[in-house]
């Protein structure tokens, strides 16, 4: 991948006629396209721009799902939220879009499966940084929206991720969650709950929630963001 692909011609060209933008300074959609394989560790990868890109597709995906579901607490909208930025989300949206194939990667990367869904996450975050500084939020949002939130399968709230997180820490061998009901707060008839959740002595999420079991759910999810993250950097 060291050269642009015969079947897609100036990867640069290709990127913008994919992401349906033109871009004013072509040079920051270059970089969005570079790997840090490839730039030497002179500073000019995808890095920064992907760093950038990351806030807005969080800023964008709470606004969107806000209007949404304007009825839904705010747990509710935090797990449909982590669902919608996950990093396999992000990969499925970066393949369909094609931009792994337009990536500029150095002799030392290894393309394997895993680390071409991270290529294509991280891409995605990338150009939506580059657009950002580009023309502004209106044309990042407009990308995120039709390529990212849109299509994405319905995030269902109530998901089991408690099973998920002792899965997840069964499958390497490390040591169950333990939950820790740590705040009761409101009156009797209408009680918040917030539980903390540890995995190894190490606090990885905080919830809250009307029963015990929505609490535990909520920090479940922020755990498995946080796990998901750890491995993916």
């Amino acid at each position: 991948m060291n050269e642009p692909d015969p079947m897609t011609g100036n990867p640069v060209r290709e990127a913008q006629r994919i992401l349906d933008h033109r871009f004013e300074d072509s040079e920051l959609l270059k970089r969005a396209l570079t790997h840090g394989s490839r730039s030497g560790g002179d500073g000019e990868d995808y890095q920064r721009l992907e760093f950038l890109g990351d806030a807005v597709l969080e800023l964008v995906t709470r606004e969107w799902l806000m209007e949404r579901y304007p009825e839904e607490p705010e747990g509710d909208l935090t797990r449909r939220k982590i669902g919608l930025v996950q990093k396999g989300n992000l990969a499925a949206r970066g393949r369909k879009l094609g931009l792994h194939r337009l990536a500029r990667v150095g002799g030392g990367f290894v393309s394997t499966p895993a680390a071409m869904d991270s290529l294509a996450a991280d891409l995605v975050e990338s150009v939506i940084g580059a657009i950002y500084l580009d023309a502004g939020l209106r044309p990042a949002r407009e990308l995120i929206i039709r390529e990212i939130l849109k299509p994405s399968p319905e995030m269902q709230p109530l998901a089991d991720a408690r099973s998920r997180l002792q899965e997840y820490c069964q499958s390497r061998g490390i040591n169950m969650p333990r939950y820790s009901d740590t705040g009761r707060e409101g009156p009797d008839h209408a009680p918040v709950f917030t539980v903390t959740v540890s995995v190894d002595g190490r606090e990885m999420g905080q919830g809250t929630g009307r029963t015990i079991r929505a609490a535990r759910e909520e920090a479940a999810w922020k755990a498995l963001s946080i796990f998901e993250r750890m491995v993916e950097k």
